[in-house]
């Protein structure tokens, strides 16, 4: 796997990504204790080469041509389980990636069943089980060690015969259309950091009319707390609190010792600005 740390190097792999008809992608991004999402690296695979874009050095990159890449009707984006590493990247160079195909949605198009990950369908298509150790590592420290640069390049080898077999059993099926759609719908993110439609990210059951009127604006207040301040939206105030507010339970939540919450004075002198 080459390693793209400078401006030169960018460049070249940019020639080269420009020649191809399909790219197959993956990102490391940290944002476990952030709201914003930090874009650490992109791994790119071509028919015969791999690459890992180090986006920390990106101060030092002209972005532009890559920028067009990924917006380009031309070239084929293929990722599996698209939907975080478009949003982050979309965030971090201030794009609309478009032309992209899912594997994992594609999977289960046909399959049904539970979502699938990664390792599962290269383990279930081609009996390699690949380790999910450093999933989790910290891809902010340089240089990386051999095994991050290893599971980054694992996690865009197979993804050439993953889609070329996903592609020809959706054209036996004659549902590439209809999956292509799918694929489109399901990775909208153009309100994915919208405060009006921040309440969608909360699981509710039953809320009346009312209840769901007081959740969207706790919820909005919520998002734009944690954008500013650049913390997950649940250190603010979890969702559970969220609804437990919306339902008048707010003595429930004043009267709790457990709660890790860390701005609940906050909203709960929010909520009480609403209601003097």
């Amino acid at each position: 796997m080459k390693i793209v740390q400078d401006n030169k190097s960018l460049e070249n792999l940019c020639k080269l990504l420009n020649k191809q008809k399909i790219i197959y992608l993956d990102t490391e991004f940290k944002r476990d204790n952030t709201y914003w999402p930090i874009l650490c690296t992109v791994q790119i695979k071509t028919k015969k080469k791999e690459f890992l874009i180090d986006m920390l050095a990106q101060a030092t990159f002209n972005l532009e041509s890559l920028k067009k890449i990924l917006q380009s009707k031309q070239i084929l984006k293929v990722l599996h389980s698209a939907r975080q590493d478009i949003e982050v990247i979309n965030y971090s160079l201030n794009i609309n990636m478009i032309n992209i195909f899912d594997t994992q949605i594609a999977y289960n198009q046909l399959y049904g069943g539970d979502t699938i990950g990664y390792t599962k369908l290269v383990e279930k298509l081609f009996k390699i089980k690949l380790s999910k150790k450093y999933q989790v590592s910290n891809w902010t420290i340089r240089p990386l060690t051999k095994e991050q640069l290893t599971y980054a390049q694992n996690d865009v080898y197979y993804l050439p015969k993953i889609y070329q077999i996903l592609i020809e059993k959706l054209r036996k099926n004659k549902i590439i259309t209809y999956t292509r759609k799918n694929i489109s719908r399901q990775l909208n993110t153009i309100n994915t950091y919208s405060l009006k439609k921040s309440y969608k990210r909360i699981k509710i059951n039953k809320m009346t009319y009312e209840e769901k009127k007081e959740l969207k604006k706790y919820a909005e207040w919520r998002e734009s707390y944690a954008q500013k301040i650049n913390l997950p939206r649940n250190w603010i105030v979890s969702d559970k609190n969220l609804i437990r507010a919306s339902k008048n339970k707010l003595s429930e939540i004043k009267k709790e010792k457990n709660n890790k919450d860390q701005k609940l004075n906050e909203f709960i002198k929010y909520i009480s600005s609403l209601n003097p």
